[in-house]
């Protein structure tokens, strides 16, 4: 089970192609230790760079601009609002990739700030997620109807009831189709989905089909 090799052969973001060919494994024979080293810093440094320029993003790049960035979401949106307005029921179509991206930013910060095990760092997160939706729905109201709209988002969030993690594989493996394909884009919408990683859904698919 590989990452597809289109979201490596892609212009430079963040990442350059090695670096994501190093993220997924692809090199780590080739780098020495003290180049490994180097490779994560200079990823960790270019990610912090990267947080930093979408401050000045957020606060500088022009609205016409903004909104170019969100075709592939938008197309969803009417898409599913087409849908619904033709009476036809659920399931929407397959969320954008582009929306995947930003669930995922999100949940890597949550998981940096969880890592922590304190109040404090629920706080944060609940702090973050709920000021940004303020400001962006401030700033809605400000650019296309000349108004202030008050704002109160709240994230009611919590943690559920907890499974040994080998009970929990044992319930997935049973789930999983007998057609290997199938099993496959099941497991990687669970990885997708953030309910398992990837050597848990390696281990399954290998447990299953050897």
């Amino acid at each position: 089970m590989n990452e597809n090799d289109k979201y490596i052969s892609r212009d430079r973001g963040i990442l350059t192609e090695r670096d994501r060919e190093y993220l997924l494994g692809r090199i780590d024979d080739e780098l020495s230790e003290n180049a490994e080293y180097q490779k994560r810093y200079q990823i960790r440094q270019r990610i912090r760079d990267a947080m930093f320029d979408f401050w000045l993003i957020s606060r500088h790049l022009p609205a016409k601009d903004t909104g170019l960035l969100w075709g592939e979401t938008d197309n969803w949106i009417y898409k599913s609002r087409r849908q619904r307005e033709r009476g036809e029921a659920p399931p929407y179509p397959e969320k954008p990739f582009l929306a995947k991206c930003w669930r995922d930013i999100i949940g890597l910060f949550v998981y940096s700030q969880l890592t922590v095990d304190l109040p404090e760092a629920e706080r944060l997160v609940e702090w973050t997620i709920e000021q940004g939706v303020a400001i962006g729905v401030r700033r809605k109201f400000f650019d296309q109807l000349r108004m202030y709209q008050t704002t109160e988002p709240s994230l009611n969030w919590g943690i559920g009831d907890r499974y040994r993690l080998i009970d929990f594989l044992d319930h997935i493996k049973q789930q999983v189709p007998d057609d290997p394909d199938e099993a496959e884009s099941y497991l990687q919408d669970l990885i997708d989905q953030g309910h398992l990683q990837r050597s848990h859904a390696v281990t399954i698919y290998q447990s299953k089909f050897g």
